[in-house]
Order: C-alpha cells, then structure tokens, then sequence
C-alpha cells in the first residue's frame, strides 16, 4: 500500500471511516488514485466530498460524520434519534438521508446523502457524539415531536422516559417548549398518552391502538400473585383486573428462544390456572390488523362483563363495550 494511502486509511479510522477528498489530496492523494480505489475498491462516495474507507464499521456513523465533515451543521431529527439509540424508530431504508440543521438555511431540502433543515440550537442543545456534533437528547426528542408522526413520538418518548434518560419534569419542559414552535400545536393531544411504564415499543403500539378505540387498559404492568403461595405469578402488560382479562405484548427476539417459550408457556398456564383470560397480540396485529385487534378485544371484555354481572346476580344491562 502507498504510503499516502496508508496515511489516509489511518486518519479515516479515527474519523468513522471516512476521509473527504481535500483530507486524502492534502496527504498526497492523486485524483487518479482517488478514482482508482473508488472504481476498483470500494471506497464509496455517500456524499459529494467525502468517501467511505472500508471496511465500514458503523453505516450509521459513517454516513453522519461524513454529512458533518463536508457540510458543517448539526446532526438533528431521525439521524439523532438514531445516534442516541432511541427505540421504537422507523427501519431505517437504504439511501435514507442525514438530517442536518443549519440556521440559515432557506427551507427543507434534501440532496444525495443528506436533508437539510432550518433550525437553530443554543450551546446546550448539541453534544459533541464521539466527534459528531449532535442535537441532544432532549433537542432530539423535541425535533421528533415537529418533525414525525404520534406513534413514533409516545413510542420514543415511552422507551426513554422508562429506561430514566429522562424525568417527568424533563418532559413537562419539553411540552412548552414544543408547544411554542411551530406546528408544535398538533401534539398537545400526545402528551397525556406518554406513559414510561411501557417495557417495549410494541407495548406503547398496542396502548395506542387500544386508546384509539375507546378501549384503554385498565392498567399496566399489572402484578399478579398466587392466593395461596403469595409468590409473583405474572406481571401483565395490560389488565382489566375487575374481569381477569389481560393482554401480552409478544415482540421478536427473547420470546422466541427456547427457555422464554417455555417460561412464557408454564406463565400462561398459571395464569389460567388463577382465572385470567390471556390474549396475545404481535407486531403484526398492532400494525397490519389493528382493526380486527381491537374487535377482539372489545368481545371478549365484553363477554367477560357479561359473566361478572350474571356471577353477581345483577343485569347485563350496563355492560361498557358495545
């Protein structure tokens, strides 16, 4: 490897694997050789100005630090959120562009690699990430409010209020603050529906669905205990305690492995066993089928009702779900 080479392979380790072009020509770099490593090599080009040395460690960061590198600004909206690992985010999709805020700049605009936004931060609203000035946590949250949809939002916001990388009083000041920009009116009805006891994204997907259709748990994180032992059988995502109905939210991951499935399983039978009816919703069903979710869940409250009153001796009357 030619020494300029090697100088520009070492500098792009240290800076996410990226050099931009006047980096690599300031250390010696011919355009020729530049055009050689990028047709023959590999060494791509997310942005006009920079190239990515491979092999690339981190696709996220690269393509951040390169947008920073050659354009200045301050990372901001999904990129971010996606920087400071907040849950519940869209997939990010190939060819998904850098946000990047600029003061000055005219209006939204997007080009190859990256999209520019209007917007101005004070000295505490940036945090230098590993060498990436990045809007920070709170800022993220705020511009995520502005810039995207509900779900994304309280499920975000859910995640981080429940992990305590913020506090109730943190998100009592973000609501003024994002009650005073613009288009910042739209979310005040979001606010109350942030609840940090959920334990997953998918828990804040389903509670939203649920909410949306008249039909909010009666509560969360629901402790159950066995009558006789007094041992902690279950602690359900939501319960409606009165009717011993409850729903468990079953995401990908740790609850396909073979020892959760079967301490999922012998849960479920003890909770049976108590008298709770179980259901189960996936990712699936709060996206792709939230309609028949909620169908299903209204019917069997309703049926549950139904045979509280008949129990009880009273009438049928007055049952909750339609």
């Amino acid at each position: 490897m030619h020494p300029a080479q090697q100088n520009v392979t070492a500098l792009a380790r240290q800076q996410d694997d990226v050099v931009t072009r006047v980096q690599a020509l300031t250390f010696g770099m011919t355009p020729d050789a530049i055009r050689t490593l990028r047709q023959r090599h590999g060494w791509g080009s997310p942005i006009r100005g920079a190239m990515f040395v491979p092999p690339v460690r981190n696709e996220l960061r690269a393509h951040a630090r390169a947008a920073s590198t050659v354009l200045g600004g301050t990372i901001c909206g999904l990129t971010a959120a996606r920087l400071h690992g907040l849950p519940g985010l869209p997939e990010r999709l190939p060819g998904e562009p850098v946000d990047l805020a600029f003061p000055d700049a005219d209006q939204e605009r997007r080009r190859r690699g990256y999209r520019r936004h209007r917007s101005s931060f004070e000295p505490w609203e940036v945090t230098d990430h590993a060498g990436i000035p990045t809007s920070s946590l709170r800022r993220t949250l705020e511009d995520v409010a502005v810039m995207h949809d509900r779900e994304t939002f309280i499920t975000t916001m859910d995640a981080t209020l429940h992990a305590r990388r913020i506090t109730p009083a943190d998100v009592a000041e973000m609501r003024r603050r994002v009650w005073c920009r613009r288009g910042g009116g739209t979310t005040r009805t979001w606010w109350p529906l942030i609840d940090g006891k959920a334990e997953s994204p998918l828990e804040s997907r389903i509670r939203l669905v649920l909410c949306d259709a008249g039909l909010p748990p009666g509560e969360t994180q629901w402790p159950v205990r066995d009558p006789v032992t007094g041992n902690e059988v279950a602690r359900l995502d939501f319960a409606w305690p009165s009717l011993q109905v409850a729903i468990e939210a079953d995401g990908v991951g740790p609850h396909g492995q073979p020892a959760a499935l079967y301490r999922d399983r012998r849960r479920q039978n003890d909770l049976v066993r108590l008298g709770w009816e179980i259901l189960r919703f996936t990712w699936r069903d709060a996206i792709s089928d939230a309609e028949r979710l909620t169908e299903i869940v209204r019917a069997v409250l309703r049926d549950a009702e139904a045979r509280a009153v008949r129990g009880s001796g009273g009438s049928a009357g007055s049952m909750r779900w339609p």
